[in-house]
């Protein structure tokens, strides 16, 4: 079964305005100031850089302000980020990205070119971002048909990265790029990067994940007990791991807008007939945010096992507690409720049963 990387949208905390400009003083405050001609009007965005899990969110976190007359100023937190600027003027989109936090930055439109003036952090990033080259990751990050010198490039990023990290291990920009580069790497490989960053940066808004990750990896492996969790059904009744001891259990997560998951089911329904069902249970655990897409889609494609969503409302959600990267993501778990198999992407998933179930 093939296997798509989970949507994450780069970057949960809440933003919070900034104080009143007229009572705060400029070193409690991030502002950004745009200057234009004033021949026009148009419409300044700032992207998030939270995690979000759903377009919603994402929209909820933007943040949008006009540019009118010669001069806008826009107050955003103070948190310190790497974030998408957006400025639409006159019918023309101009895009940059600022490191923010306490300070002030000009953003300047001048002969069709945005000239960019960020506060010493900003510049401490400007600095690391051409020595390390992150924009340009980000550019190849998806490319296909690289050339030789970008395929090189790309290859030795996470070496030059880690490296880097090292000789800044307090910057918060690397720990946002950090996020990004290594959120689904192995066990060996978030070590090295978790242990060149300052022990004080583990609590950072954008490292968090990877400790609790790094974490939860361990508790995971093939031959541990299986997290118990309890989740509601389609059908709104609680549904937990543990009604399963006793007999094999065939976990899938899965999303209604992933194709690959989609396109595994009939594979899943032919399973579902080969075993009786007091050998062998499957649970599908949506990591879908929308309810109504979720009931949509189970409708849909008609699925005869056991459905459950992961309730963001829950304190810990279960896909993180698995260690789910990409999706579909499936497991067996034994009579005894221990993890005995994970599905890879060079598995056939039947075949692979038969040599456990036969």
């Amino acid at each position: 079964m093939k296997k798509i990387a989970l949507y994450i949208l780069s970057i949960s905390l809440f933003t919070s305005a900034c104080a009143n400009k007229d009572t705060t003083p400029l070193l409690n405050t991030c502002k950004i100031q745009i200057h234009v001609d004033g021949t026009s009007t148009g419409i300044a965005t700032i992207a998030p850089y939270q995690r979000v899990q759903s377009m919603e969110e994402y929209n909820k976190f933007t943040i949008k302000d006009s540019i009118k007359g010669k001069t806008s100023t826009i107050e955003i937190d103070t948190v310190q980020a790497l974030r998408k600027v957006t400025l639409n003027y006159n019918n023309k989109m101009y895009s940059t990205k600022l490191f923010t936090g306490v300070g002030e930055y000009i953003l300047t439109i001048k002969n069709d070119s945005l000239i960019v003036k960020g506060a010493p952090r900003h510049e401490e990033f400007l600095k690391i971002n051409e020595t390390l080259g992150i924009s340009k990751m980000e550019d190849l990050k998806y490319k296909k048909n690289l050339t030789k010198v970008e395929d090189d490039f790309k290859t030795n990023f996470s070496k030059n990265l880690i490296e880097t990290i090292k000789k800044h291990p307090k910057n918060t920009a690397l720990a946002q790029t950090a996020y990004g580069q290594f959120w689904a790497e192995d066990v060996a490989t978030l070590d090295k990067v978790l242990n060149s960053f300052d022990q004080s940066m583990h609590a950072n808004y954008f490292l968090t994940p990877l400790v609790e990750r790094r974490k939860n990896l361990d508790i995971v492996t093939v031959g541990k007990p299986a997290p118990i969790f309890t989740l509601k059904s389609y059908e709104n009744k609680d549904i937990s791991i543990s009604d399963y001891k006793g007999k094999y259990l065939l976990i899938d997560f899965w999303a209604y807008w992933c194709a690959p998951c989609i396109k595994g089911f009939p594979e899943l329904k032919e399973i579902r007939k080969s075993y009786p069902e007091d050998k062998l249970a499957i649970l599908s655990i949506s990591t879908d945010k929308n309810y109504d897409k979720w009931i949509e889609a189970v409708d849909k494609h008609k699925l005869p096992w056991t459905q459950v969503i992961d309730d963001a409302k829950l304190p810990v959600d279960i896909s993180s507690k698995y260690v789910v990267t990409s999706i579909p993501h499936l497991l067996l778990i034994s009579p005894e409720g221990n993890i005995i198999y994970k599905h890879k992407y060079t598995d056939n998933l039947t075949d692979e049963l038969k040599k456990i179930l036969n």
